[in-house]
């Protein structure tokens, strides 16, 4: 019975998301890893001490991934059998397939990192993301095209994120509700991923991971452009490149792990985002995020709980 991990993007970190790993003895090392990183000790994020600024795209894609790796990690390094990734998740759902070790994953965030920055420096553009919810894929399509804005990520046939310059997403929002959006909602983040506006963050990224120690995955990891398995160091390479600047489809990404045989689920990041989409898209696979637990010793009963009312 496959398990998949899901691997969160931007916008879920928050003060309190390492509350329940900081006293797990296996996350330690991560933990101690991201905290060298970002100068600060994880253990005391939201004291006083706190000076991060949580939207900054190194330090949210540094927390993001020392997030997952540590639960990971408590987990047990063989848990899992396919692994999704939601943008930046898509290198901690690499390192949780064996393709890259925990050093190597933040090494490859930093240098993730500073391509996108320099790309969106290039562009001479103030960059942001929004969520749209409630109109069909085409007419956003056709809204943000308009308006020179790209579609960035679908993630179900009325929902998608858009990526652009800062003030022309502020100028469509009453438009976008006047045509019958539910939910306009701008994101914690300054640079348009996944859009033609980072296009050079792409190639850049490229000549970095040609030199990383990217391994062979030993579990399925898909691609969140369109879902395909990624199972060579050099497919990962290609597919974690073009992503940059090329639209992801989650949607399809969530239905081929069903096809794959995906029969639960487990968010390991912070916040439940994709556990939502999860169960819109795969109803009958049940789903849970660890923010749902008190403790990672309940998690690990769900899991065992699961797999045997399965088997």
């Amino acid at each position: 019975m496959a398990l998949m991990l899901l691997c969160p993007g931007q916008g879920n970190q928050h003060p309190a998301m390492f509350e329940r790993l900081v006293d797990e003895a296996a996350a330690r090392p991560i933990l101690d890893l991201a905290s060298a990183r970002l100068g600060i000790d994880l253990r005391r994020l939201g004291s006083a001490e706190d000076r991060l600024d949580y939207a900054d795209n190194r330090t949210a894609q540094i927390l993001l991934t020392a997030h997952c790796l540590a639960v990971h990690a408590v987990l047990g390094e063989e848990t899992g059998d396919i692994c999704i990734g939601y943008s930046v998740g898509e290198i901690a759902a690499l390192a949780c397939a064996g393709g890259l070790d925990p050093v190597a994953a933040f090494d490859v965030i930093d240098a993730r990192v500073r391509c996108m920055d320099e790309a969106r420096r290039d562009s001479g553009l103030e960059q942001s993301m929004m969520a749209v919810i409630g109109l069909p894929l085409a007419r956003i399509a056709a809204l943000a095209e308009a308006a020179d804005l790209a579609v960035a990520i679908v993630n179900g046939s009325d929902h998608v994120v858009l990526g652009g310059a800062a003030g022309t997403l502020e100028r469509i929002e009453a438009e976008l509700a006047a045509q019958g959006a539910r939910t306009v909602k701008r994101l914690p983040v300054r640079v348009a991923s996944h859009t033609r506006f980072i296009a050079a963050a792409g190639p850049a990224f490229r000549d970095v991971l040609a030199r990383a120690p990217l391994r062979r995955a030993r579990r399925h990891m898909l691609s969140g452009i369109d879902g395909r398995v990624l199972r060579t160091p050099e497919e990962a390479a290609d597919a974690l490149a073009e992503q940059l600047h090329t639209r992801l489809d989650f949607r399809r990404c969530l239905e081929l792990a069903g096809e794959r045989g995906a029969r639960f689920a487990v968010e390991i990041g912070p916040g439940h985002s994709l556990t939502r989409l999860c169960a819109e898209i795969l109803p009958d696979v049940p789903v849970r995020p660890f923010e749902d637990f008190r403790s990672t010793s309940g998690l690990l009963k769900w899991i065992e709980r699961t797999r045997q009312q399965a088997g």
